[in-house]
């Protein structure tokens, strides 16, 4: 199944549990999107404007408003049918979406605010925009198993930009990498350094690890975190746009659809989520204010 037929999946097991009173299982999305869950949502959130529950949340107002308009059902049992537990806490909510008052959608001339389902296939354009980055290159390599050093904190992707980068220059993070320059890995272009992200504990929460990659067995400076890579194969991937947020919105949508159309998947087993931030492609470009590449690194396997 490709990433946008399984993204409809997704789409599809949100509908099934409109019309019911079942939370959203954040584990059975990562499982038919064949990805941890949070990356699902930012692609989500990009796409549609919203996060998942605020979808859920819009398509059953919609879906009740319909109820409402065309049946002669009792409100009170169409809101309890949509998860409302109160008259008033469905009024509340029904107003703010369709502008009227449930009573008064059954009225003559009356008009709904329709929420239509999303759909994933074939998109192109996404939340009413463009894709404003572009895929420049893609290429796969055989990895060693190595190692990452660095800073590691439990964060969100609201929060990893500040929370993660600030506070790794801002504790020298680097300068201490510096200690051990002859250990770290040549078959990375010169960079500056790369956040790595694993272990998607929930929906919120992921380690994020800033820092580089260095051999097996080099040193660890002191007060260093320190995580082993195993080998394998590794797609290369850069992406280039005219700011960090255009690549970062849509970077999952690309990396996804590029590595599908030539043949590989993701090492779901073995996932993580490297962004590298290079001095040709990234810096210097950054500093000219022209545009600028961000790598990534993501480990596959090639379709048999």
């Amino acid at each position: 199944m490709d990433n946008f037929k399984a993204f409809d999946c997704v789409v599809e097991y949100l509908e099934n549990i409109i019309v019911c009173e079942d939370e959203v299982d954040y584990s059975v999305i990562s499982k038919i999107a064949g990805c941890p869950a949070p990356l699902f949502q930012r692609i989500f959130v990009y796409i549609t404007g919203v996060n998942i529950a605020e979808y859920i949340r819009r398509r059953r107002l919609t879906l009740a408003g319909y109820d409402i308009k065309n049946g002669s059902e009792k409100i009170i049992d169409i809101a309890m049918k949509y998860g409302f537990n109160s008259h008033a806490s469905f009024t509340r909510a029904f107003k703010g979406h369709h502008k009227v008052s449930p009573s008064d959608i059954r009225k003559a001339g009356a008009k709904l605010v329709d929420y239509t389902r999303i759909s994933f296939t074939n998109m192109r354009i996404v939340g009413g925009k463009r894709i404003m980055a572009e895929l420049k290159k893609i290429e796969y390599e055989d990895y060693s198993a190595r190692k990452i050093v660095g800073m590691m904190k439990m964060t969100s992707f609201q929060k990893a930009g500040e929370e993660c980068w600030g506070a790794a220059f801002k504790e020298g993070v680097f300068d201490k990498i510096a200690e051990i320059e002859r250990w770290i890995c040549k078959d990375i272009d010169n960079y500056i350094g790369l956040g790595h992200m694993s272990k998607f504990v929930d929906n919120d929460n992921f380690q994020y690890i800033i820092g580089k990659l260095v051999e097996l067995d080099a040193s660890v400076p002191d007060k260093m975190y320190v995580e082993k890579i195993p080998a394998g194969t590794v797609a290369k991937i850069w992406i280039e746009a005219d700011n960090l947020n255009d690549i970062i919105d849509c970077a999952y949508l690309i990396c996804f659809e590029a590595i599908e159309k030539t043949g590989y998947r993701i090492d779901h087993d073995n996932f993580y989520w490297c962004d590298v931030y290079t001095y040709d492609r990234y810096c210097t470009p950054l500093e000219k204010g022209q545009k600028i590449i961000l790598d990534y690194l993501l480990p596959v396997i090639k379709n048999k």
